[in-house]
């Protein structure tokens, strides 16, 4: 199983400006995210993430949505839809049992945090905007990390954006 983290991020770091808003975010952005979207099984976020999404975006269509919360009202099973509790490492063992073999994680910063520290994520690529936000949420919240990545990839989309693409060196 190959599990990818994709973010949109300011050059200071910030994946919102203040607590929810994403409208600074690039359409060409838009368009390399959902094509990173086609490319696997489901996507993983977190609950504020999901309600990013206008009722008619969500759930994404494409792809199954797995979507992190610990509110017990959100909880729901669907076709394409899973509103669940549970560690990084519960959500992978549900993927697994679905037969998913690549999973996307799409955000927020305490979700993307949880599966970093679970040491869970293969990949990182951040589509990183040409603005500085200055506040805002972060792309794995305040916490003690310390990850060594590797840089695989970079490459300049549409004189707009910088795509990094980082290999997640795994502790031995």
């Amino acid at each position: 199983m190959k599990i990818t983290l994709y973010m949109a991020t300011s050059i200071d770091g910030y994946i919102t400006r203040g607590q929810e808003d994403s409208s600074w975010v690039s359409e060409t952005d838009w368009d390399q995210f959902y094509s990173y979207i086609k490319a696997s099984d489901a996507v993983i976020m977190g609950r504020k993430t999901m309600e990013q999404f206008d009722s008619d975006e969500f759930p994404i269509e494409n792809s199954f949505n797995i979507v992190l919360t610990s509110n017990e009202d959100l909880h729901k099973e669907a076709e394409n839809l899973s509103i669940r509790e549970g560690s990084a490492n519960d959500i992978v063992n549900f993927a697994r049992k679905k037969g998913f073999e690549n999973l996307l994680i799409i955000g927020g910063e305490n979700t993307n945090g949880q599966f970093l520290r679970a040491d869970l994520i293969d990949e990182i690529v951040l589509s990183v905007h040409p603005l500085i936000i200055g506040q805002g949420l972060t792309l794995f919240g305040k916490s003690d990390l310390d990850v060594k990545l590797q840089l695989l990839e970079t490459k300049e989309i549409n004189n707009e954006l910088v795509q990094l693409r980082y290999k997640v060196l795994k502790e031995i």
